[in-house]
């Protein structure tokens, strides 16, 4: 159909990649683009991986589609990591999270029907713009901790952000009311780090070595007790050792469809179109409804692409992590960090559901966004014009390329 929504998904981000393509020609920074694209040649693996994995899939259209996507939003992506830095970004996802709380909740009160959960048992969960509660709950506690962060650092610059109190507030609500096992998860773990980070960052002139082992030993001691008392973590959240049926699924897709293609896999984006493959996987693990994804980022690039395409992508993840701690600990302060809560933002949120490209590309933006931002720059031609990152970043920021 000519005005599918597919069709103008594709239209939208061709648009996008020429405004960018404009952008990059009228202000001379295509030079430093392409140089930072070479440097991030890992991507372009990936992303050609997903190309051709076209033609071996088991839909041929929706692999097609869903890697010109892929290479439209990494186009786009990439120029962004390069024109903006980490205390922008910040800036641009608070209040993109604003509206986008707003709107959640204007659809959930105006619209019942369309923003809230209508089958059991997630009857009346909050879901927004999103086809699931989880969706909305991982996205929410995103939203939420990107507002803790503003609201720390202008607590270091001894004000108040009342808007940034205000919004982490009603991204509390959010996560509360979508009633998401995950996004209550995602939310206490991006606090912990956040709130670790900071304290270090206010306390790392005082610490010895041994403070770091005690540290490391008090992470490994709560680990081990977390799952040693699974059941009872789980409690906490109203759900048992199986993560609602998530475990049954994982071992079905591991031990029988997996290794049906385990080196190409079945096509970027393709099995989950597949209609008689949901409801098969939904009828062997004994949901009572077809399944959909594989509540699971890594397994469903696995499925996609692979082992092949998950070692390419684990790669980008290590380079992006690396680079983004160096980046962070180079300078020491929390707006430095916030690459790396986005990298581990994308880790920990596609543990329990698939965040990476197969519900939506938001967080394979951000990867690919991080990867630019924590390049090391050398040659001005490569600095954007409004970057406070200066040329003096080639010293400070002196490190081995990735």
């Amino acid at each position: 159909m000519l005005l599918g929504s597919a069709w103008i998904e594709i239209a939208l981000w061709f648009g996008t990649t020429l405004a960018v393509a404009y952008t990059l020609k009228r202000e001379n920074l295509l030079p430093g683009y392409l140089s930072l694209c070479r440097r991030n040649w890992l991507l372009g693996v990936f992303v050609a991986l997903a190309l051709v994995s076209a033609s071996w899939s088991v839909d041929v259209v929706a692999t097609s589609f869903r890697a010109l996507e892929l290479l439209l939003a990494t186009v786009v992506a990439a120029y962004i990591g390069t024109r903006y830095r980490p205390e922008q970004m910040l800036e641009i996802l608070f209040w993109a999270g604003a509206i986008f709380l707003i709107v959640c909740i204007g659809i959930v009160f105006g619209l019942p029907t369309e923003g809230q959960m209508h089958s059991r048992p997630e009857y009346r969960s909050w879901r927004g713009v999103y086809w699931h509660k989880n969706h909305l709950g991982s996205i929410a506690a995103l939203v939420n901790v990107v507002s803790l962060c503003r609201v720390l650092i202008a607590f270091e610059h001894r004000t108040a952000d009342w808007l940034g109190g205000l919004f982490y507030l009603l991204s509390l609500v959010a996560v509360y009311f979508s009633y998401s096992a995950t996004g209550g998860v995602v939310l206490i773990v991006l606090h912990v780090f956040v709130l670790c980070v900071w304290l270090w960052i206010k306390t790392s002139h005082r610490r010895r070595a041994w403070h770091y082992y005690v540290a490391l030993g008090t992470v490994v001691s709560g680990l081990a007790w977390t799952v040693a008392n699974a059941d009872r973590v789980f409690g906490i959240f109203n759900r048992g050792p199986t993560m609602s049926g998530r475990v049954d699924l994982w071992n079905y897709l591991l031990k029988e469809v997996v290794p049906q293609r385990f080196w190409w896999g079945h096509g970027f984006g393709a099995i989950w179109t597949v209609e008689s493959f949901r409801v098969g996987a939904g009828e062997r693990v004994h949901w009572g409804k077809p399944a959909v994804i594989a509540d699971n980022g890594f397994l469903d690039i696995l499925l996609h692409l692979g082992i092949l395409g998950l070692l390419i992508f684990l790669s980008v993840l290590i380079v992006a992590s690396v680079r983004s701690f160096r980046y962070a600990h180079a300078r020491r302060t929390l707006t430095d960090f916030f690459p790396l809560l986005l990298v581990f933002y994308a880790v920990v949120g596609n543990a329990a559901f698939s965040l990476f490209m197969e519900t939506e590309l938001f967080v394979w933006l951000l990867i690919v966004i991080v990867l630019f931002e924590t390049t090391p720059r050398s040659d001005p031609a490569e600095l954007p014009p409004s970057s406070k990152w200066g040329s003096g970043l080639g010293v400070r920021f002196a490190i081995p390329v990735l």
